[in-house]
């Protein structure tokens, strides 16, 4: 039960944070900033909501495979 709670958790945050990474290009794309570490934050950030989102509905469909990971 804590697993797929942790993992509705962690998949909403790994949705809020593709969201901030998408408000980030368009914000990019429309107004750009001369800072050359703009693009590794926009990538890092989709990178890491995608994780997120992935591992979180994996905790929450199988969360059997996580305790056997876990070794609980």
């Amino acid at each position: 039960m804590v697993f797929r709670i942790s993992g509705i958790v962690l998949a909403l945050i790994g949705i809020w944070q593709l969201f901030a990474a998408w408000k980030y290009y368009r914000f990019l794309r429309t107004k750009g900033t001369k800072n050359s570490f703009s693009p590794l934050a926009l990538y890092y950030g989709a990178l890491l909501g995608l994780i997120a989102l992935i591992i979180g509905l994996w905790m929450f469909f199988s969360p059997e495979t996580i305790v056997q990971l876990i070794g609980k």
